[in-house]
């Protein structure tokens, strides 16, 4: 996801559209998705631009932060960078490495070379007679990399001018070709579709709806989505949509947010402080998954920049990790890596929790289960500071803070103060048909 000045001037727009800082916009409760138009099957979490150093330091940051799933592109001009010369050196490298500390590479097919266009041809543009050299790559890729990665996604943010040049339907049939290929070629990884730019300032739902008409669902595994905004209660109402018109279409399809994020410089208007992208981290992992997504990828792993080196005009896109190049965490990675560990492989479970004395306009409330037979609650209130007493619990209970990362054991009445950190408490139910019940202390 390298931007330029035309993605400043789309997220200018996005600003223009929403009015609104992130750090300004109430975030709505779970409760205002409707639990129908949930399914869940084990949330994945990962980081984009991930493992790209192939270096121990930046994997044992990944292992640190509990980062399983890379999200990188496997550039074909990087591969192929003359008409059947191919170099696979780099790529080698880092699924070695990734296989080494067991991280699931996500593989995005992306994007064009040089050599197919003449100078004053426009670039990102696979029209027809470029199809069977695309087609090569991918299938060079595939056999090469295919059974040891994780999944495949086919490109990146077609539905915006700056990632594709053609027309829609010539990328509808490159997609419907490239799935063919690879589930041919791989047949039991699974293949996400769309990377859609998923905002109504780039007609995301209509471009989803598109992609259904020319069935290019039909041998998909997944539909990515990117629902960048400067409001996440936003974002996650879209993909509940989003989800929710897949299933009516007729499909049942995974959703994969295979890009988020917020930074924290340049001049995007979704830019935050660094303190804003801790909690945005959160917000994010917690309202997408309990909007149906079933992997969700921040981008991304590292900033490009120290604090001490920023000058004037460096890019926004510097600025989206959850470290810095030193592989220091930012605060967003503190945030990120309790998240992490805890929720994946977790199903979020809408509508069951027992408040007793507490508005759900006040208490911010998301319920995981493990597969351990744990639960998992995430809370914060929107203002103020709330006494509640935690029920139905077997022994001991963690309590850790997001926002700082400490952790505490709690027993006995299990009184917890729960205030604007979010806090993430995890225990053992009584019994697997218990409601937790969380008491307001008077």
């Amino acid at each position: 996801m390298k931007r330029a000045l035309s993605y400043n001037l789309l997220m200018l727009s996005l600003l223009l559209v929403s009015c609104l800082n992130y750090q300004q916009k109430e975030i709505n409760t779970n409760k205002s998705i409707n639990s129908n138009e949930i399914q869940q099957s084990g949330i994945q979490l990962g980081a984009c631009q991930a493992g790209l150093t192939n270096t121990d330091a930046e994997y044992r940051l990944m292992d640190d932060l509990g980062v399983e799933w890379l999200r990188n592109v496997f550039a074909w001009s990087r591969l192929e960078p003359k008409p059947g010369v191919w170099n696979f050196e780099y790529y080698d490298k880092f699924m070695e490495t990734a296989e080494n500390y067991g991280k699931k590479v996500l593989i995005v097919l992306a994007y064009d070379v040089f050599w197919l266009y003449t100078e004053e041809e426009p670039k990102r543009n696979i029209t027809p007679e470029r199809r069977d050299a695309f087609l090569e790559y991918v299938k060079t890729v595939a056999k090469r990399y295919g059974s040891r990665a994780a999944g495949f996604e086919i490109w990146n943010e077609p539905n915006t001018p700056l990632f594709w040049k053609g027309s829609d339907e010539d990328f509808f049939e490159l997609t419907r070709l490239t799935t063919a290929l690879l589930k041919e070629i791989q047949p039991d990884k699974p293949v996400a579709v769309g990377s859609i730019f998923y905002h109504p300032i780039m007609s995301g739902k209509s471009y989803l709806k598109k992609m259904i008409r020319h069935g290019l669902l039909e041998n998909a595994d997944a539909v990515s989505l990117h629902p960048y905004g400067l409001s996440l209660s936003a974002s996650a109402k879209r993909v509940v949509q989003a989800d929710k018109l897949i299933k009516e279409s007729g499909y049942d399809k995974e959703i994969w947010i295979t890009e988020i994020g917020f930074t924290t410089g340049g001049s995007y208007p979704n830019k935050t402080s660094v303190p804003g992208q801790a909690v945005a981290v959160i917000h994010a992992i917690t309202q997408l998954s309990a909007a149906g997504a079933d992997l969700i990828s921040w981008f991304k792993l590292l900033d490009g920049q120290m604090p001490e080196d920023v000058v004037k005009g460096i890019s926004s896109e510097e600025f989206f990790g959850l470290a810095y190049p030193d592989y220091s965490l930012k605060p967003s990675g503190i945030s990120y890596m309790p998240l992490a560990k805890t929720l994946a492989g977790t199903v979020f479970v809408p509508d069951d929790l027992n408040l007793d004395g507490i508005s759900t306009g006040i208490l911010q409330n998301f319920r995981y289960e493990g597969a351990d037979g744990s639960t998992i609650l995430i809370f914060w209130t929107k203002r103020g500071t709330i006494d509640v007493k935690i029920t139905e619990f077997s022994g001991t209970v963690s309590v850790t803070n997001l926002i700082t990362g400490d952790q505490k054991e709690i027993s006995g009445t299990r009184s917890i103060k729960i205030g604007t950190d979010p806090v993430l408490i995890q225990g053992i139910p009584v019994n697997e048909d218990s409601v937790i019940g969380v008491h307001k202390i008077k």
